[in-house]
């Protein structure tokens, strides 16, 4: 699979030809500002959480997933989700993606990102320097049916795989985008569906996809065991700044290409920038688990979760190859170097990572 070429410079389609007849008034005019800029294959399946729903230009869409708001506690900041189930896990990523500010220096720009622990499972994270708007990456999604994964459920958890990109705003307002393995639910499923989490005022808001597979034709689970490819980016529409992801893979049921793209407008105070500004990105490797529930000896494992070719830049045509001078960081927890990095069964380190170069790394992780 191939990354998608930059625009050409002929006049894209009306984004209004990609939106179901179905779709009228405040609900299309919305959509039509939200797909303006997005090339033809972006445009196909689109849906964009605004003012705390969803909208799509195909009505199966709005069938296929649904809306999830964690409200954030007014006094200590934690978002507020239920003990189990994909609200719980997604309270846990939301530890992931608070990092504290970092100080208004010339030197120190964005948020501090750390390294610690999150009490909701293991995780893999590469994170760019500030100013950047723009990433993209082929990933090979590992499959249950080969062996190439198991998720625990029956330990209680919630273990459940994601792997994904995003980032933080110059003053914060995260972000986690790409895939959940399965679904929550417990019972088996080995596909891919999208995810897309988003920090906004007084709240997160993630959009998932339903527990149920979805019907021949739909565009949202991938197949497990194949690759697929993941973009994530910050654009600006006048007033309105959005926070956008697109997948392109092969679909789980009918094995035909297809691709997604979600998008949500970010309030300014964030300080997300369309131009790169003090935005930090990020891509993680996570079984995630219940927030405050973590357990690091579950038996679920995850191997061979590939990042290949990562771009990186402040827009689709001038990303180039991630390098080492793009990159803020590294973090791996539970650190394989410290004893709770240590499988018990003494079979090496619970996280095992296969590093190439900055573009590409192979991510391994045993609770064990």
């Amino acid at each position: 699979m191939t990354f998608l070429q930059p625009a050409q410079a002929a006049p894209l389609p009306p984004p209004d030809v990609s939106i179901h007849p179905s779709v009228q008034g405040a609900d299309r005019r919305r959509l039509t500002r939200a797909m303006h800029g997005l090339t033809p294959e972006q445009a196909r399946n689109v849906l964009l959480l605004e003012d705390g729903r969803l909208l799509a230009n195909r009505p199966e869409l709005l069938s296929a997933f649904t809306l999830t708001v964690l409200p954030q506690h007014p006094v200590t900041g934690a978002y507020l989700a239920e003990e189990s189930g994909i609200a719980s896990l997604l309270g846990g990523l939301t530890r992931l993606f608070q990092p504290h500010a970092g100080p208004a220096t010339p030197e120190k720009r964005g948020v501090q990102v750390e390294c610690r622990p999150e009490k909701s499972g293991p995780y893999r994270r590469v994170y760019s320097r500030p100013g950047y708007s723009f990433q993209a990456a082929r990933l090979y999604l590992p499959s249950d049916t080969a062996a190439e994964m198991k998720e625990e459920k029956a330990a209680g958890k919630g273990d459940t795989a994601f792997i994904y990109m995003g980032g933080w705003g110059g003053k914060g307002g995260a972000v986690d985008a790409g895939f959940q393995h399965g679904h929550a639910g417990g019972g088996p499923q080995d596909d891919w569906a999208p995810f897309f989490l988003v920090q906004q005022k007084g709240a997160a808001s993630a959009v998932t996809v339903s527990d149920q597979k979805q019907g021949n034709g739909g565009p949202w689970r991938i197949q497990s065991g194949s690759e697929a490819e993941l973009h994530f980016w910050v654009s600006q529409d006048a007033d309105l700044t959005y926070l956008n992801m697109f997948i392109s893979g092969t679909t789980s049921v009918d094995q035909q290409p297809s691709t997604l793209t979600l998008r949500a407008p970010v309030d300014a105070s964030f300080g997300w920038d369309a131009a790169g500004g003090d935005n930090i990105l990020k891509r993680m490797t996570t079984i995630g688990q219940n927030y405050d529930q973590e357990d690091l000896s579950t038996g679920s494992y995850m191997n061979g979760v590939r990042w290949m070719d990562s771009r990186i830049g402040t827009s689709e045509a001038d990303a180039h190859t991630w390098a080492a001078d793009d990159t803020g960081g590294y973090c791996s927890y539970p650190d394989p170097k410290s004893p709770e990095g240590q499988r018990q069964d003494g079979q090496g380190t619970r996280w095992s990572v296969v590093y190439t170069d900055p573009a590409n790394e192979t991510d391994s992780v045993a609770l064990k």
